[in-house]
């Protein structure tokens, strides 16, 4: 499946305006350990403290240091069925993602136009930045559309395009995979290239 097992089961939450910040996606797909730090919600709701790796999977949740987790998650750090708890939390490493990642055309078929996505990304789960090359010559960093998709891919068509996509882990050392997707170029809207390796 391309859909993490965090995102099949319940384990994904949306974050707020700051402190992490959703902003154009830049944070969509990382992972975060949360900590509930009482066993009482701020409203006096009844818990028990505990805690789960999630992974962000949209925004819009509210100000600083905010999550909004899908039920299952949030039963799992709180034992709650609702209410507002006092968190702990840090990013993480997304362990439970397994496989390569997918690269997949959300456009049309389109020489001077893509819209790809990336999916299924391991190790600390977003992209800092891709870098596509048609044929291996014809090379262009790509932007960051919103989420998981980007956009301005190099012109023109070709025998094969190939995708470096750069990770950077709260340590700064960036990290770079190689994704070689042999086949013309551009693909069908819908068409998907399954990468070699992961993070």
């Amino acid at each position: 499946p391309v859909l993490p097992k965090y995102l099949r089961s319940g384990f994904h939450c949306a974050i707020g305006m700051s402190n992490p910040a959703f902003g154009k996606g830049e944070n969509c797909g990382k992972c975060y350990e949360i900590l509930s730090t009482s066993d009482t919600g701020q409203g006096g709701t009844p818990g028990k403290a505990s805690s789960a790796v999630i992974m962000v999977s949209n925004g819009g949740a509210g100000g600083d240091a905010h999550f909004d987790c899908i039920m299952e998650s949030f039963y799992k750090i709180t034992t709650a069925r609702t209410g507002k708890f006092d968190i702990k939390f840090r990013e993480t490493p997304c362990t439970e993602v397994t496989g390569p990642p997918v690269a997949i055309n959300w456009a049309d078929k389109n020489a001077y136009y893509c819209k790809m996505m990336f999916e299924n990304i391991g190790g600390w789960g977003s992209l800092a930045g891709v870098r596509a090359c048609i044929d291996g010559t014809k090379c262009q960093d790509l932007q960051q559309f919103a989420g998981a998709t980007w956009t301005n891919c190099p012109q023109g068509e070709g025998n094969a395009i190939t995708f470096e996509l750069t990770q950077t882990p709260p340590s700064g050392t960036s990290k770079k995979v190689s994704c070689s997707c042999p086949g013309s170029w551009p693909w069908d809207t819908g068409y998907r290239c399954k990468c070699q390796k992961n993070f």
